[in-house]
């Protein structure tokens, strides 16, 4: 048997890497497409395909297995052994389950896949090269002007670009080509992230060699200036003016490379960005230098040319390390949706990727592991850190029937879940899909600062030029001297700062947002919020708690287990939580209900159906009217005191009359009070409003010191009420749950959904609190002024910086040096203050937000 093994292993050829294979050709061990890098292996003359190198290793060791002598290997022990952790499919199901959480990345890498007319995809993409705005500006530009493209969006800050497109026209390697051809690299984001390292890799090579070739240039270059106050022969300057040109041409042409390459390849798009303006001022010192050489000259500036590609360097790595700083929160929350996941199946444990896993599945975790997928505890008892989710420091403890988010780190015991939400809709998938949305979108600040920079560059060009004319021919001065002037124009008037000053706040107010459990969809609301004079919030969910209990049954003549029956039989079905809390009594309490039919829902207002024969109806007062249902004047008298205590009342009745109420009982949400006071404080009015009787809503309203509140508001109610507000002037701020308030939330200035556990992504709202914690809204507030104030500071920084330095240079006060330093350093500016965001701290005293 050994000999037989060792046979195999001879005649196994090395692996061949292969550049690209159909997609219709399968996996020989695990049978998934092969995709467009693959790997094969040659055994008896037999050629055999893998989808990755682990497949062909797997293959290799199964091939050589002593079992695998006189059997086939796929029915040895230990081909059954990698069936069952999980390594291969185990069955058809199982691998088509596979392919279909492969079909979109296979179809998207298709170069020319098949399409329905008309129907469009929409993909984010993590963007390398960009050196500033113009950069995403440019992208944006060309490929809108790309036949199947449908929208762009891209932004400089997290290196994301979100682009919808018509696949039956354009290929994702279409898109992908005409990125490369502007300079940039393009990926899935989801497909790797590893790209943004790559690039902090080679742009540190390049510093490095840029650097320490400079450092020699200067030091040459300070010998060469004693020329101009002492006499130096021409072998000296001779001597001196080659190792100069040796040392500087690798920092212009290596180090300044992408700088070039972009500039480039902007120029033949028609196109000007930042790039442009440092590629001609370095070329223009370094040319000039040259051509200095030849004449004997001592007006040599490789010294400026190399100090400028040099700086600019120094500047994009440092904006590199801070944008990794403010952007890292996305990239954690996709690196947390990643994971293996030991499933539970017939008893057996095997460990699959969390894409792998459906809704339905089964699946245990133990202490100091992170739970793969939300999901519901079948068993078991734990406590959960879900800090990095909702910003909450302290464990929480779950048991059975409670719901777990993905990402939560399991600090002890052990947890038995059934898998609820997975992939995009699962919590973190959820929060991603926020984020990338905030972060691609842009607010009032960026789109105007957008278009000074993009105005601003052809003008520089033009400014620069026009200097060097005018001072050459006009004023008089030596070619040197105005071209001098005009590199140092071109420097100085880089709107580098300009830039970064909104994008970078923005990023850093969506990051500080997110570890303090306050999701940003819409940036503009987050810039309006400021503004707020007015909250308008809903009771249930939102001041209360919304875990409502049936605390007790009124009825006149039938017993309250009848009343609950025949409640229960036209509830069944109904999504509202009061009907849920019906039937979960009902059920408790093991009454039998009859089926109900001819059932009728009223939103907002109650439900009827037919049940043994009679016509029963269930809801609010207004309901009972609207059915013609008389009220006793004890029943009324009852219910009112019910209402005055807080409690939430619905009536039942049939045969004309009101036979009784149920009374449910919520409580406030810890912090409702201390929240309401603050903005109170900051002279905010608040109104409540619920679609719960006025009697029950002026006690809740009474209980927390609201003055305004409108009690058994619809739906377009709280619209009409926004509106209302809206035309005397007020800005408002809408807080709800994001479903029943949906229309409300959405003509508010701005809205704000209480949204807890993996009910996170509210459509209508433009910032998520992820704890539901109404404290929250006050440090949106603070957020809200803070990153305005800052990004006001970031642009005067910028423009004052742009302003005082064109008559210096054009005066010939400053240099090309002192120029780039200039430069570097409000960059650095904008930068630094930006990062006080970052450093933001909640204070315990009154839970606001402070630098």
């Amino acid at each position: 048997m050994p000999e037989a093994s060792s046979h195999r292993r001879s005649i196994l050829s090395e692996p061949k890497a292969v550049s690209h294979h159909p997609v219709k050709k399968k996996c020989s061990l695990c049978g998934l497409p092969v995709g467009r890098s693959t790997a094969q292996r040659t055994i008896h003359g037999t050629t055999y395909d893998f989808c990755c190198p682990g497949c062909m290793y797997v293959f290799e060791i199964l091939f050589n297995s002593p079992d695998a002598a006189n059997l086939d290997f796929k029915e040895t022990e230990l081909y059954r052994a990698c069936v069952a952790s999980g390594i291969i499919p185990a069955n058809e199901e199982e691998l088509a389950a596979l392919q279909a959480k492969q079909a979109p990345l296979q179809e998207a890498l298709s170069p020319k896949a098949e399409y329905p007319e008309g129907l469009s995809k929409e993909l984010t993409f993590r963007v390398t090269g960009m050196w500033c705005t113009a950069c995403s500006w440019l992208i944006e530009e060309v490929l809108r002007k790309t036949p199947g493209i449908v929208d762009v969006r891209v932004f400089f800050l997290s290196d994301l670009a979100q682009i919808k497109y018509l696949p039956h026209i354009i290929s994702l390697e279409d898109i992908l080509n005409h990125i490369s051809k502007l300079g940039y690299r393009a990926a899935l984001f989801s497909e790797d992230d590893s790209h943004g390292s790559k690039e902090k890799k080679n742009l540190l090579i390049r510093l490095g060699v840029s650097a320490i070739l400079t450092a020699n240039v200067m030091m040459i270059s300070f010998v060469l200036y004693f020329g101009f106050f002492q006499e130096l022969g021409k072998d000296a300057v001779e001597y001196l003016s080659y190792p100069l040109w040796i040392l500087s041409t690798p920092v212009v042409f290596y180090g300044g490379y992408p700088i070039l390459r972009r500039a480039f390849l902007g120029l033949r798009q028609m196109s000007t960005s930042m790039d442009t303006l440092i590629a001609v001022g370095s070329l223009s010192a370094y040319f000039y230098s040259l051509v200095s050489i030849g004449t004997g000259s001592l007006h040599l500036y490789f010294d400026t040319a190399a100090m400028l590609v040099t700086i600019v360097l120094v500047g994009k790595y440092i904006e590199i390390q801070a944008r990794e700083r403010v952007s890292k929160g996305i990239t954690e929350l996709y690196r947390l949706s990643k994971g293996k996941v030991r499933l539970v199946h017939a008893g057996l444990e095997r460990w699959v990727s969390s894409e792998a896993v459906e809704p339905g599945n089964e699946f245990i975790v133990l202490a100091g592991e992170r739970i793969p997928v939300d999901g519901i505890i079948l068993s078991g008892t734990a406590e959960l850190d879900e800090s990095f989710l909702t910003g909450e420091s302290r464990p929480v403890k779950k048991t059975t029937g409670d719901e777990a988010m993905g990402g939560a780190h399991l600090l002890q015991g052990k947890l038995c879940l059934k898998a609820t939400r997975v992939g995009s809709e699962s919590a973190i998938g959820q929060m991603i899909t926020l984020m990338q949305e905030a972060l691609t979108g842009k607010n009032s600040f960026e789109i105007i600062a957008d278009r000074i920079t993009r105005m601003v560059i052809p003008l520089i060009l033009l400014l620069a030029a026009g200097t060097a004319g005018y001072l050459w021919f006009v004023r008089g001065l030596t070619s040197d001297e105005a071209l001098l002037r005009a590199v140092t124009v071109l420097v100085i008037t880089c709107p580098c700062a300009l830039g970064i000053a909104t994008p970078l706040a923005k990023v850093a107010a969506i990051g500080m947002g997110r570890t303090h459990g306050i999701l940003i969809r819409n940036t503009s609301a987050l810039e309006r919020a400021k503004d707020l004079d007015v909250f308008i919030c809903d009771k249930t969910g939102t001041i209360t708690e919304g875990s409502f209990s049936l605390r007790r049954i009124i009825a006149s003549h039938v017993s309250p287990r009848e009343a609950l029956a025949k409640v229960a039989s036209i509830e069944v079905g109904a999504s509202h939580f009061l009907a849920k809390e019906i039937l979960r009594k009902a059920r408790e309490q093991s009454i039998e209900w009859e089926e109900a039919s001819d059932v009728e829902a009223f939103e907002g207002l109650g439900v009827k159906g037919c049940v043994g024969g009679e016509t029963v109806a269930a809801g609010n007062r207004a309901f009972m009217e609207m059915e013609g249902l008389l009220f006793s004047p004890q029943m009324d008298e009852d219910a009112r005191e019910l209402e005055s205590n807080g409690e939430t009342v619905v009536f039942f009745g049939w045969n004309g009359k009101v036979e009784g109420c149920m009374a449910f009982g919520d409580t406030l949400k810890k912090g409702a009070s201390s929240a309401l006071d603050q903005l109170h404080a900051r002279g905010m009015t608040v109104h409540l409003v619920s679609g719960d009787s006025q009697e029950t809503t002026r006690a809740v309203a009474r209980a927390l010191g609201i003055l305004n509140f409108v009690g058994q508001a619809l739906p377009r109610d709280k619209v009409e009420i926004v509106r209302k507000l809206q035309g005397e002037g007020h800005r408002v701020g809408m807080v709800g749950d994001g479903i029943n308030d949906a229309a409300a939330l959405a003509q508010a200035d701005v809205g704000l959904s209480l949204g807890t556990g993996s009910n996170i992504l509210q459509e209508a709202s433009d910032i998520s609190l992820i704890t539901g914690h109404p404290e929250k809204l006050v440090e949106v507030l603070d957020l809200s002024r803070t990153t305005t104030r800052i990004i006001h500071e970031n642009l005067g920084f910028a423009f004052l910086y742009n302003i005082l330095g064109i008559p210096l240079a054009v005066t010939g006060i400053l240099n090309p040096l002192i120029a780039v330093l200039a430069m570097f350093g409000s960059s650095l500016t904008v930068i630094g203050n930006t990062l006080r965001i970052s450093r933001k701290r909640i204070s315990s005293k009154n839970k606001s937000l402070a630098v």
